[in-house]
């Protein structure tokens, strides 16, 4: 192992031809923001911390650096196969991806711009380094597609046009040119001197950045010379990048999966990608919370799992199983779009409560229906009664004990009851939560499945998601009929409609409104849900006493609606000993 100072001007010359990045290596994720404040961490004379290199003859597949920063690249186009190949020598970054990508980009290259073809380059301010502005920064660094004025420089002309010209030519260059732009605004010499000091000292320091063996150390394992096989080496990535926020547990689980099965982190994007469709939000650390906790192994997300003794074992397992896991998650995203008809984050308080659906599912394929009844009403008890808000994994590892497993008696439905009263949570749903202000969108997105058959947030136009309308106006029910709050924002009041006719709607008395709809041939009874006011709107009189009848017989209907579907193991004949 050596550990050594090099310039950076020697690290950008061997980027792409001798430094390659690991396939273990997540993609680039710093923002322009991360980017402009590394430069003026340099600027200030502040380390950066050791970078971590390993040099190599193993076959690993080994990516380029981007000349050009793409925000959303496709990795596969960066691979380089000539130097992945067993016997190449080559030098791979095992930690300072996000500092060595940065200094390229600044020094070199630059970042896409909104429009895809267009490259930003980045330009320092040499007139700055006085002042610390509102974001923190000391030295102003800009990203832009064109020449700045002559103040700011473009930082790819030191390794560039300017890489023989020494600090004192560059900065005197810039000062004459400034000079002759400002002569005509009778600059006083004392901020003529200030900025030409500056300038000459910001030069001096870009110049000593790129050239001078003391901002930058490598500690390089090397593979050629020594023993470093890849286990060792892939133990030594997970501990450097396990501190801060450089890799999420997902990361490093996708940096110890990859030795075994390169494939791994591609496959399971997808299937967060089926999972979500353009809608929702699983992320890509949730299948792989699946794969572990149907396997056995645990919800929590170690890396050691992929690295200790049974760690090829478990990933055989999984890749040997992948298109039965493929098929569950199919079935999964089937129930979510088609039974639950959930078409937006805000219905769900916790994804982690669909993990056990994936383990009951990938044991017990193709559920008929009464068994995807239980399943609806064990989905609408975890978000009601938030059965995941702590001890996540725990509940997850205790969940796969009930459902992990061929179960002929159908889903276990009691069992899973039994496990959440034991420990405090609730477990049917009563009159005394239906009016509870946190679980009105998922009641009535139950509500409205159950009378339309499709989710109210459904809907063809992004702009036109439904709003919580109230059916009798809230502002008049405040200012005319003299009700409080808690009076007018009832779950019995309550509706979904699409915003555009939320705003045309404007406080419209509901015996018009919805004498105006019924006209139209809508479907207002399964907005009302009440038979009487359905068939003659004009019951929905204008005054306290009709209001609050109104509103305790829809809350009424809504709760023997909700209770249908929370509570079904109650009315499923043998449901009380399903899986128990």
């Amino acid at each position: 192992m050596s550990y050594k100072p090099r310039s950076l001007f020697r690290i950008i010359e061997e980027v792409n031809r001798s430094v390659f990045l690991p396939h273990i290596q997540r993609p680039f994720v710093w923002d322009e923001d991360q980017m402009r404040r590394l430069l003026d961490s340099l600027m200030r004379n502040y380390p950066i911390q050791t970078l971590l290199f390993w040099r190599t003859k193993d076959a690993i597949k080994s990516r380029k650096f981007m000349e050009t920063v793409e925000w959303d690249p496709n990795l596969s186009d960066f691979y380089d196969e000539d130097k992945s190949r067993e016997g190449v020598e080559k030098v791979l970054v095992l930690d300072g991806q996000q500092r060595i990508q940065t200094l390229l980009a600044l020094f070199q290259g630059g970042v896409e711009g909104p429009n895809r073809d267009e490259k930003r380059e980045a330009y320092l301010d040499l007139t700055s380094g006085t002042e610390i502005d509102e974001d923190g920064f000391l030295y102003r660094v800009q990203f832009s597609p064109k020449p700045l004025p002559t103040s700011w420089l473009r930082l790819a002309d030191l390794t560039g046009r300017l890489n023989q010209r020494n600090a004192e030519e560059i900065a005197d260059d810039v000062n004459d040119r400034l000079e002759a732009e400002l002569a005509e605004l009778a600059e006083a010499n004392d901020d003529r001197r200030r900025r030409e000091k500056l300038v000459r000292r910001n030069v001096a320091q870009l110049v000593a950045l790129l050239r001078e063996e003391r901002f930058f150390w490598v500690q390089e394992l090397d593979g050629v010379a020594e023993a470093y096989p890849y286990g060792t080496v892939l133990d030594i990535f997970v501990r450097v990048n396990s501190g801060g926020t450089k890799l999420d547990a997902g990361d490093l689980m996708f940096a110890a999966m990859k030795e075994g099965w390169d494939e791994v982190e591609e496959r399971v994007e997808e299937v967060a990608e089926l999972l979500n469709g353009d809608r929702l939000s699983f992320d890509k650390t949730f299948p792989l919370k699946c794969l572990l906790t149907a396997h056995g192994k645990g919800a929590e997300l170690t890396p050691k799992k992929f690295t200790g003794p049974d760690s090829h074992s478990l990933l055989d397992a999984i890749k040997n199983d992948w298109d039965r896991a493929e098929a569950t998650f199919q079935q999964l995203r089937d129930f979510i779009v088609q039974d639950l008809r959930i078409d937006t984050p805000t219905l769900v308080r916790s994804f982690s409560s669909f993990v056990p659906l994936f383990d009951y599912l990938f044991h017990n394929p193709k559920p008929d229906e009464r068994n995807r009844q239980l399943m609806r009403a064990y989905h609408y008890k975890a978000q009601l009664f938030n059965w995941y808000r702590a001890r996540t994994d725990n509940i997850l590892n205790a969940m796969h004990r009930i459902v992990g497993e061929k179960l002929p008696g159908g889903f276990p439905m009691e069992a899973i009851k039994q496990f959440f009263a034991r420990n405090n949570y609730l477990v049917e749903l009563g009159r005394e939560h239906i009016n509870e202000t946190r679980l009105r969108y998922i009641l009535l997105q139950l509500v409205y499945v159950q009378q339309f058959g499709t989710g109210p947030f459904d809907v063809r136009f992004k702009g036109n998601a439904p709003h919580i309308d109230h059916i009798y106006p809230q502002h008049g029910l405040r200012t005319q009929l003299g009700l409080q709050t808690s009076d007018v924002n009832h779950l019995g009041n309550y509706r979904f409609v699409g915003a555009t006719d939320n705003i045309r709607k404007r406080g419209e008395r509901p015996a018009s409104y919805f004498n105006r709809l019924k006209d139209a041939q809508v479907q207002i009874e399964k907005h009302l849900l009440l038979q009487d006011m359905s068939t003659d709107p004009s019951l929905l009189a204008w005054d306290a006493g009709s209001y609050q009848s109104f509103r305790d017989r829809r809350l009424e209907r809504i709760f023997e609606i909700a209770q249908s579907v929370v509570n079904v193991e109650a009315a499923i004949v043998g449901g009380s000993g399903a899986g128990s």
